[in-house]
């Protein structure tokens, strides 16, 4: 068992989380409210587990090349496109994936137009939650468009062994 840690001040991040080898497959959504009456996706991960998701995910975006197949700014998930064309992530790759509900001591960021979405935030507008010192260390997922998830950026944290 593994807890995350904010690499500028310390700050324990996660309670004890285990490694998943792989991301498990997306459950899918019926659009209904969740028992705590939200609209949200259904958590990419189980509480009690994290994922190093080699993927890039949220901001920045790039256009897709010509020759390339689109399925979405993350592979099998929502799409954005503009006037460049449909968009794929070029955000952070190895972010950590966790259950949200395992994440402890992260507030929204102070930019609002960091936490847009519809039912909550959707990710898209990149690291959008901050760690109890200010370190900008999280983009919290959960719109009724995407998955449930908190992703921990690698650069802003740190594993360590459960005490």
């Amino acid at each position: 068992m593994n807890v995350l840690l904010c690499a500028t001040c310390g700050t324990r991040l996660t309670g004890p989380v285990r490694r998943l080898d792989e991301m498990p497959e997306y459950p899918g959504w019926d659009g209904l409210p969740g028992p705590d009456g939200r609209r949200h996706g259904p958590p990419s991960v189980p509480r009690g587990t994290y994922v190093v998701d080699p993927l890039p995910f949220g901001a920045s975006f790039e256009p897709v090349g010509p020759d390339e197949e689109y399925d979405g700014i993350v592979p099998g998930g929502m799409w954005m496109s503009d006037e460049r064309g449909f968009l794929v992530s070029a955000g952070p790759c190895g972010t950590y994936v966790l259950h949200p509900d395992d994440v402890v001591e992260i507030a929204p960021h102070p930019d609002p137009h960091r936490l847009i979405g519809c039912c909550g935030p959707d990710g898209r507008a990149g690291i959008n939650h901050v760690c109890a010192c200010g370190a900008e260390v999280a983009i919290v997922a959960a719109d009724c468009t995407s998955g449930y998830e908190t992703r921990l950026v690698p650069d802003t944290v740190r594993v360590a062994a459960a005490a």
